[in-house]
């Protein structure tokens, strides 16, 4: 699966899960959206389950880092790397 469609279905998935998601416009896709306060601590473990199931994977706890899971596009690219 190519990045961009990777990156559709976290957005998707972020905007319809994470309460006031849409207060924030668009989501970027290069900040952290734990530090924006998009998404909070309990957030990340749900989002880290939707793409265990959604692509297959299994992602350790010392993998949930920023520089994997700091932006949409870093989140992408672990997930590409992974499948």
């Amino acid at each position: 699966m190519r990045e961009d469609e990777i990156v559709k279905e976290l957005k998707e998935y972020i905007l319809k899960s994470s309460s006031g998601a849409e207060a924030f416009g668009p989501l970027p896709l290069d900040e952290s959206l734990f530090e924006l306060g998009i998404l909070d601590s309990f957030g990340i473990v749900e989002l880290v389950v939707f793409i265990e199931n959604r692509w297959s994977i299994r992602i350790l706890d010392s993998e949930i880092t920023k520089d994997k899971f700091g932006s949409i596009n870093k989140m992408a690219k672990f997930i590409g790397e992974k499948t």
